[in-house]
């Protein structure tokens, strides 16, 4: 169990450093729009850059499903903690542990739906880069893998350590 843990948390410091450099190519795309657009125009120079919002939003796109994917693995997923928290413990921790059961099934569906997007997505081309869409839908199914595998990280590390599940976010690494 404790090889899983260590090997989900290596994948995690990977994706991590992933979404840092998807981050990256937003703010350079952005950057490089805004200049375009506004600095540019201002100085008489009217050129386009169209690849650049396509970049950054595909780009988004896959920071969010990998970027969630990690804060599923520390429980930092949004939540209505203070309710399950101010269950006493033998009602809080059952339901918490079938709420990350149900999360599991959802983000199983999920994953076949974003499975059935990439047919669509081999037969559309994104209008400006001429890239075919299912690279951009890849990261649904993805990131659903890595939110299961997270998930079942989590519930793991609460049994093996011996900690409420409940509190787990408190127990998360500090960025």
């Amino acid at each position: 169990m404790r090889v899983f843990l260590r090997a989900m948390d290596g994948v995690n410091a990977v994706v991590t450093a992933i979404v840092a450099a998807l981050l990256a190519v937003v703010a350079v795309a952005v950057m490089a729009q805004v200049m375009v657009r506004f600095v540019l125009t201002a100085a008489g120079i009217n050129i386009s850059a169209p690849w650049t919002e396509e970049l950054a939003r595909y780009t988004l796109i896959w920071m969010v499903f990998l970027g969630a994917a990690v804060g599923v693995r520390h429980a930092r997923m949004i939540a209505l903690e203070f309710g399950v928290r101010s269950l006493p413990a033998r009602a809080g921790v059952p339901l918490r542990y079938a709420v990350m059961l149900l999360s599991m099934a959802f983000f199983g569906l999920l994953f076949w739906v974003g499975i059935d997007f990439l047919d669509l997505g081999r037969s559309e081309t994104s209008p400006v880069m001429g890239i075919t869409k299912d690279k951009v839908y890849w990261a649904m199914p993805a990131g659903m893998v890595l939110m299961i595998l997270n998930s079942l990280a989590l519930i793991a590390e609460t049994v093996v350590e011996g900690r409420d599940i409940r509190f787990a976010s408190d127990f998360a690494p500090e960025d």
